[in-house]
């Protein structure tokens, strides 16, 4: 009776005490939930406040910026607004903003800073902004202040308690917040909206709307071809009799494409075939690379012959880089003795048996085209005449170099060395300006330009 009794108290004791560890961790788990959810709180109003002072800074330097006739004042300010809009962007990842698309207000913020730079470096080389860039600019300024106003609010808000940014991963709609109207997630939406009407810009920088919205050269004429032929395609280009399996359509990307794949027992193919035209986009073959065989010099041979073979003509070899025994080669077409940088063609070539492992096409694809070449204005000998003298020029050609807007500039291609180091300069063979300079990176790896 008495040995019972004491295993009762026993077990009364530990479930007590079960009881007493359990309230002890439930309070401790919810302390430190809260105290995570304050910390993030805390971080996403920090964030915010940021945002809102560096949104006003653009505010007050766009103004500054229609007021300047100095290029070297329209330089500085551009190069603060750039770096304004950066933050301004950073601000806005730190934000919970996944359940509200802000692709408008995040395109304003990066044309914004780009838009200035450009314009910048059209003064320094001596254009006049005309009428239409600075009512852009003025444009520009008007966003600007609104989104200002519209941000200061919201702040104002969430200081009051009115709304908590961390609702927004909450995603309680309905709640007695939403009815007096303040659901953090609107007020984005509201951000957002704000840039329904906000115009397109074409101008000569990477943000520019012309980019966006651009179709590929080479297949704007071609036709439409059914998920059949682009098999067929496929199996014609790989040549073997392994079936090919149908992976997906791609969507919603310059160039649409039929994927297929391929399990061949010593890896995987894929095998991408455009939708128009049916062009092959990439291809890639994992297989096994056992070793280096090859010379860059025999792998590039065996990659122009591949090229040649599938209708890829007057194209020349530039730079490489090896890795896992496989070389990738980088291919531009040349016409007319002018090399389009453009229009590149990536192969890869395993380097123990000479095969081809991949091909990559989309530059090509995307800008090929007969180009109307003119004349340079310049001799190579008065091009030369503006680049540094210390530059010991051992190569020179044409070439058609792409700029950030995919504008492409004809120019005098230097190659040479300085201070035991290659460089690659660019020299534009209209107006003598000097376009880009490149460091020649080269090593066992490969061959590169930074």
């Amino acid at each position: 009776m008495g040995k019972s009794k004491t295993i009762h108290v026993w077990l009364y004791t530990i479930l007590i005490a079960g009881i007493i560890a359990a309230v002890i961790w439930g309070f401790t788990a919810t302390k430190n939930a809260k105290a995570l959810e304050l910390t993030n709180e805390n971080q996403y109003n920090r964030a915010f406040h940021e945002l809102v002072g560096y949104v006003d800074n653009i505010d007050i330097l766009l103004s500054k910026a229609q007021l300047t006739k100095s290029p070297a004042q329209l330089a500085k300010l551009s190069s603060d607004i750039f770096r304004e809009s950066a933050e301004a962007k950073s601000c806005f990842g730190q934000l919970p903003t996944s359940e509200v698309q802000l692709d408008n207000t995040s395109k304003f913020l990066s044309q914004v800073g780009d838009y200035t730079y450009v314009l910048s470096q059209s003064m320094i080389n001596g254009q006049e902004i005309s009428q239409e860039e600075y009512d852009n600019l003025a444009s520009m300024n008007e966003y600007a202040s609104n989104l200002k106003d519209t941000l200061i609010d919201i702040e104002n808000r969430i200081y009051s308690g009115e709304i908590v940014i961390s609702d927004i991963n909450s995603k309680k709609r309905g709640t007695v917040a939403d009815a007096a109207g303040n659901n953090i997630l609107e007020d984005f939406e509201n951000v957002e909206k704000s840039f329904d009407a906000y115009p397109s810009l074409i101008y000569d920088g990477p943000f520019s709307e012309h980019i966006e919205n651009r179709e590929a050269a080479m297949l704007k004429n071609s036709d439409d071809i059914s998920q059949e032929e682009a098999l067929s395609r496929a199996e014609d280009f790989l040549g073997n009799n392994a079936e090919l399996t149908f992976e997906g359509l791609s969507e919603n990307t310059a160039i649409q494409s039929y994927t297929f794949i391929q399990d061949n027992g010593d890896g995987q193919i894929s095998i991408s075939i455009t939708k128009k035209g049916g062009y092959v986009l990439s291809y890639l073959n994992s297989k096994n690379v056992d070793g280096e065989r090859l010379s860059i010099d025999e792998a590039t041979e065996k990659a122009g012959q591949f090229l040649q073979k599938n209708g890829f003509y007057s194209m020349q070899s530039s730079y490489y880089e090896k890795s896992g025994g496989i070389a990738t080669i980088n291919f531009a077409y040349v016409q007319d003795n002018v090399t389009c940088y453009s229009d590149l063609v990536k192969v890869r070539v395993a380097l123990d048996t000479g095969d081809i492992v991949g091909m990559e096409s989309k530059g090509y694809l995307m800008n090929h085209e007969q180009r109307e070449l003119t004349a340079p204005a310049l001799s190579m000998e008065e091009a030369q005449s503006k680049i540094s003298t210390g530059l010991e020029v051992s190569g020179t050609k044409l070439a058609l170099v792409p700029k950030d807007s995919m504008r492409e500039v004809l120019c005098y291609e230097f190659k040479g060395a300085f201070n035991n180091k290659n460089f690659i300069v660019y020299v534009n063979a209209e107006n003598g300006r000097e376009e880009e300079i490149f460091l020649l990176i080269e090593s066992e790896e490969g061959i590169l330009t930074i």
